[in-house]
């Protein structure tokens, strides 16, 4: 990423102020007195990004009075009317984006940001296409209208998916990679990664966004963490569904099931754990017990002589014809049944089809609202092609009325839409439970109904010794409950074969989250910290560190932080001294990020760098490195008030860009 130009523009009551800044490749020199405005510019490219919440989660414009509030021109205070700043950016692919965001404006929001596809700052009188986006608002990461959405794609970026603290997942935000490419004066230099934003609620959060900008292996095995996790999830959503439905089954045949977890479990085990029961009428007796008695009261009954038939035939006639009647109507009845039951299946998935077309078309008008209320004047009709209320496409042109509806309308009309749809899908899914319901009790009926024209059939042909009805009755009970007893073991042994089949999948991929979460650094990412190491070191040492051994100070293999003796440096530091590995350590970032093709924009901004009145060589050294980064390919931008001789002469014979502004002059005044 490349900075290319930015400017500030200032309406007050007097005259117009502003500050135009344009950088190279390589390094860039801001030379100005303090309180010039340096500090102003510099943060207003972070402004402009929307990125001001890496530095806290403050709405508050982190802008100075000159740009809010009034500007000083020739000892007279003039009201700030309006002000904006303006940046034009570059990326690797060669592409120009300029980008414009209000600071102070009665017409817009400060949260919209207006782009522009080219250099409209640099060749304004091209002809550039034009997109409104919102920043520092919910969405504005992962929605097409959120500018970070935007910024990440022309940067190339896939951001990767990381824990919150919560437990729950999101992105990882651009406010937690640039404190490594950006470092303000106020509270930048007061230790290493002072600006990480810890407020999001990202769990390691400088971790993974060094992961990142390293292209490290360790995102991959963490992404791969991640979807063994979210495999465990569904392998434990499919028990519990396998498991409801032994409970359904088992509750409607009267049997008693014990041992079957709500979630897989390590120590499951079919054989042992599981028992089936039902109730005898004395207690609770195992199932296969439960069955042998039926079977043997069955066969004594079928041995058990009987009187002849011939006084029942003419009932038994009779009710086989009213059976047979009944089956025809029942036939009937359960087509009917299968029908309606298809029917609202079909109307229960077209209205879950319609309710999430409302909620993105709710989603698209929320947005473009959210847009129109920042300020934005898109027109934003050639977003919506589909009716909100039939859902059917609109051609080209197509006009349904002379006064159509507001966005804050639709808005409305989705909203009521949606209650009324849901309602509708709520309705739907209680027919469709109902139609099940009734399906299966009329395929129940008719079983028991054949069953009965089957026996009746067998007695009116058999000799005259034809068991009496009652008795045939009592067989058949016993008959159908033995038969729906075993339907109902072998049923559950059929689950359980399932649920083996899960716990053994669920077991081997809890196996493989503990091996991922214990497994060390890949070969890639040992090469990129012994890079960082070398580079740290070699810095320290060009520096001028004094506080310790720069050859003692290592790279933490957990928090990638330099440490020394298994601690972050902190207190056993000078402060000079602290000052010299911040600036070793983005250094080196940059450089290692180069070296293996990483994410590093190879950007880096330092406003003041030379705290704590850090030595001169010290600086002429780092100067010295941040003009061989240059001529390597990076973009590297120095803000500082030291004197134009020092300057010249610590850059003598280094290729750079520099600006100076005169003693006593601000970068912010009135323009000719």
């Amino acid at each position: 990423m490349k900075i290319r130009q930015i400017s500030l523009n200032v309406r007050t009551s007097g005259p117009t102020c502003g500050a135009d800044l344009t950088f190279d490749s390589g390094l860039n020199i801001l030379r100005a007195d303090n309180s010039s405005g340096k500090s102003t510019c510099l943060q207003s490219i972070i402004y402009a990004l929307g990125l001001e919440g890496m530095m806290s989660p403050s709405r508050d414009i982190p802008l100075p009075h000159a740009m809010t509030d009034v500007v000083e021109v020739d000892g007279i205070e003039h009201g700030v009317l309006t002000s904006s700043v303006s940046l034009e950016i570059e990326n690797q692919r060669g592409e120009i984006l300029t980008i414009g965001r209000p600071v102070k404006s009665a017409r817009h929001d400060t949260s919209l940001i207006r782009t522009r596809s080219g250099p409209a700052l640099s060749q304004p009188a091209g002809v550039y296409a034009q997109r409104d986006y919102f920043v520092r608002r919910s969405g504005a990461a992962q929605r097409e209208a959120g500018f970070h959405y935007e910024l990440a794609r022309f940067l190339g970026w896939e951001l990767p998916r990381v824990t919150r603290t919560d437990g729950s997942e999101g992105s990882l935000y651009l406010e937690c990679l640039f404190p490594y490419f950006f470092v303000e004066q106020k509270h930048g230099w007061s230790g290493v990664q002072a600006r990480i934003p810890t407020y999001l609620g990202i769990q390691d959060v400088s971790k993974r966004s060094a992961e990142f900008i390293l292209s490290m292996d360790a995102v991959e095995m963490i992404l791969e963490s991640q979807r063994v996790e979210s495999a465990i999830s569904l392998l434990e959503a499919d028990w519990k569904m396998v498991e409801r439905n032994i409970s359904d089954l088992s509750s409607r045949a009267g049997v008693l099931v014990r041992g079957i977890p709500k979630k897989p479990a390590t120590t499951w085990s079919r054989d042992g754990s599981v028992t089936l029961e039902v109730d005898s009428g004395s207690g609770w007796v195992s199932l296969d017990d439960e069955i042998d008695r039926l079977v043997r009261e069955l066969e004594s009954r079928q041995a058990q002589l009987v009187t002849s038939v011939g006084e029942t035939a003419p009932a038994i006639e009779y009710a086989l014809s009213q059976n047979q009647e009944r089956v025809t109507s029942l036939n009937m009845a359960l087509s009917s049944a299968l029908s309606d039951f298809d029917q609202a299946k079909v109307q229960a998935r077209s209205l879950e089809l319609r309710i999430e077309a409302l909620e993105e078309d709710l989603r698209k008008h929320k947005d473009a609202s959210l847009l129109r209320s920042l300020g934005s004047s898109d027109d934003f009709a050639e977003s919506f092609s589909s009716c909100p209320t039939c859902g059917q496409n609109l051609p080209d042109g197509f006009e349904i009325t002379d006064y159509p509806l507001t966005i804050e309308d639709n808005i409305t009309h989705l909203e009521k839409e949606l209650i009324t749809f849901r309602a509708m899908a709520g309705d739907a899914e209680r027919v469709v439970g109902i139609g099940q319901v009734r399906v299966n009790r009329l395929r129940e009926e008719m079983d028991a109904l054949r069953a009965a024209i089957r026996s009746q059939k067998d007695a009116l042909v058999s000799p005259n010794a034809l068991p009496n009805p009652a008795m045939l009755a009592e067989r058949l009970r016993l008959e159908e409950r033995v038969s729906a007893l075993r339907n109902v073991r072998d049923s559950i042994e059929s689950s359980k074969d399932e649920l083996d089949s899960l716990g053994v999948t669920w077991k081997r991929n809890k196996e493989n989250l503990a091996s991922l979460r214990g497994r060390e650094l890949s070969a890639s990412d040992e090469a990129k910290i012994t890079a960082l190491r070398r580079s740290l070191s070699s810095q320290l040492a060009a520096y001028g560190f004094r506080s310790l051994e720069p050859d003692s100070i290592d790279i933490s293999k957990k928090t990638y932080r330099p440490v020394h003796e298994g601690f972050d440096l902190g207190f056993d530091l000078s402060a000079s001294d602290m000052i010299r590995v911040i600036w070793a350590y983005l250094f080196s970032y940059m450089e290692v990020s180069r070296e293996f093709n990483a994410n590093h924009p190879q950007l880096l901004i330092f406003d003041e760098p030379r705290q704590q009145e850090a030595a001169r060589p010290s600086f002429q050294q780092l100067l010295s490195r941040a003009a061989a980064n240059g001529a390597a390919g990076t973009q590297i931008i120095f803000a500082t008030s030291e004197e134009d001789d020092d300057l010249e002469s610590m850059l003598a014979g280094l290729p750079h860009r520099i600006t100076s502004v005169p003693r006593g002059q601000k970068l912010i005044r009135p323009r000719s």
